[in-house]
């Protein structure tokens, strides 16, 4: 199904509600709104998004504090007995 459609109809929708909510005086929906029309623009232009602005935010605090989402995590027995004790064992059970 060819969806070519749906970014202009996204936009002429929102510009018709911008519109509406201008005409009722409501003024601080109408901003909302052409702030959202203005992220959908922004985001198909240049290919960025929210995510990708948090998930870089995120690795950069994980690098910041030491942590990184490639190591490993090691378990200890100190941190969780009876989970740790499992994993050293080799059972996978915590009844024998």
């Amino acid at each position: 199904m060819d969806e070519s459609w749906l970014y202009p109809a996204t936009i002429v929708v929102l510009l018709i509600l911008a519109y509406m909510q201008w005409q009722i005086n409501a003024k601080k929906t109408m901003i909302l709104i052409l702030v959202v029309l203005g992220y959908i623009i922004y985001s198909h232009e240049t290919g960025h998004s929210l995510t990708e602005f948090r998930e870089q935010a995120v690795d950069d605090f994980d690098e910041a504090v030491g942590n990184s989402k490639y190591k490993e995590r090691v378990v200890t027995p100190q941190m969780r007995p009876v989970e740790a004790q499992e994993m050293f064992d080799g059972n996978g059970s915590a009844t024998e």
